[in-house]
């Protein structure tokens, strides 16, 4: 038996596991102070961080309860990942039902319920283009012209998503884009700044805050968004 070649195999994948175990290491650090200059925002919060993955968020903005999740998406091979930021505000809303509104859809977007509400509509007049609208329950949603003062959201061309639940309000936005020559040869998600920028965050936080507040004070005799 060739001990020599036994004992090479062995110091190969220790040094194997090892650099595993380094790459890990400094991944998770770097992604690790996503939120370090947006700390400055919250009253109180609460930052949790599962191995390598993106750290999550959930904490205390304008006395209102926030969570904060970026999603790595690197489904699509066709297109660069996409680092996706969720920006939830959890505050009940008096609308039984859920209404989604997703621009640029890819059928891909694991991140959002839109595929799962069982029932399509068309968007109304002046909303987004290349949009898909979908409820659970026509007949129990907001107001159409309420959520309209708010569609200035998708003037950016990097809003992606707004969901509203009788929970409370979510956006979606593309917060970076990973790096081409890093992603066409090694095949990884890399962005050239892993951070966020405090005042991205608390736009999304005072618009979601804002649509909320909208949509808690309308009147409910005002038709809803399905009927417009």
């Amino acid at each position: 038996m060739r001990y020599d070649l036994i004992a090479l195999a062995v110091a190969f994948l220790a040094i194997l596991i090892w650099m595993y175990r380094r790459d890990r290491a400094r991944v998770r650090a770097a992604r690790g102070g996503f939120f370090a200059g947006s700390l400055d925002l919250f009253q109180s919060y609460r930052v949790t961080q599962d191995g390598p993955d993106m750290p999550v968020l959930v904490g205390r903005y304008r006395d209102r309860e926030f969570r904060i999740e970026p999603i790595i998406d690197h489904i699509n091979l066709r297109k660069l990942p996409s680092l996706w930021l969720l920006v939830t505000l959890r505050a009940p809303l008096p609308y039984p039902g859920t209404l989604d509104l997703l621009v640029r859809p890819q059928n891909t977007e694991f991140y959002s319920p839109s595929a799962q509400l069982p029932v399509a509509i068309d968007p109304p007049p002046g909303w987004p283009v290349h949009a898909a609208l979908r409820t659970d329950r026509p007949e129990a949603m907001p107001p159409a012209s309420v959520l309209e003062e708010h569609l200035d959201f998708f003037d950016d061309p990097r809003a992606k998503e707004l969901l509203v639940t009788p929970r409370g309000i979510r956006l979606v936005y593309q917060a970076a884009q990973a790096q081409r020559s890093h992603y066409l040869v090694l095949r990884q998600a890399e962005f050239e700044d892993l951070s966020l920028d405090p005042d991205l965050l608390k736009d999304l936080m005072d618009r979601a805050i804002a649509l909320h507040d909208s949509l808690a004070n309308a009147d409910e005799s005002q038709p809803a968004a399905a009927a417009a």
